[in-house]
């Protein structure tokens, strides 16, 4: 019962966050809201890792690992044009996923510690993003 409880406020919290953004925004726009999307994945994933077991919380690593190539896929096909020549973008891409790819394999060992030692750059990086996004 409590982990559809879990699935539905998570369903709620990301149909929220999917509407609030206009449809047919402009590139930098769309960039940023991928931005948003993938922050509310981190912070339910680090709730998760905190309050549910492993098997949970892998899939919510995964669902947030798939947002991250969602924004890989946005800035090799329609990069935003404030973007051109930015180089930031490249290896900030790869070392997320690299970390990603860590806290599954880690999650899977069974440490919670070490899950949450991957995750919590993430959301540093995120914040970067976002401002990076809103200063353009």
């Amino acid at each position: 019962m409590l982990a559809r409880v879990r699935v539905f406020g998570r369903t709620i919290l990301l149909a929220l966050a999917l509407g609030a953004w206009p449809v047919a925004a402009d590139d930098l726009g769309d960039f940023a809201a991928a931005v948003e999307r993938a922050a509310a994945q981190y912070h339910f994933t680090l709730r998760t890792l905190e309050s549910s077991g492993r098997e949970q919380t892998a899939a919510e690593v995964r669902l947030l690992r798939q947002e991250w190539q969602g924004l890989i896929e946005r800035l090799d096909n329609k990069r935003p044009a404030e973007f051109e020549g930015d180089d930031f973008y490249a290896s900030v891409m790869t070392e997320v996923d690299m970390r990603l790819v860590t806290t599954m394999i880690v999650i899977d060992i069974g440490s919670r510690e070490a899950a949450r030692e991957a995750l919590t750059p993430i959301g540093a990086t995120l914040a970067k993003l976002r401002e990076r996004a809103e200063r353009r």
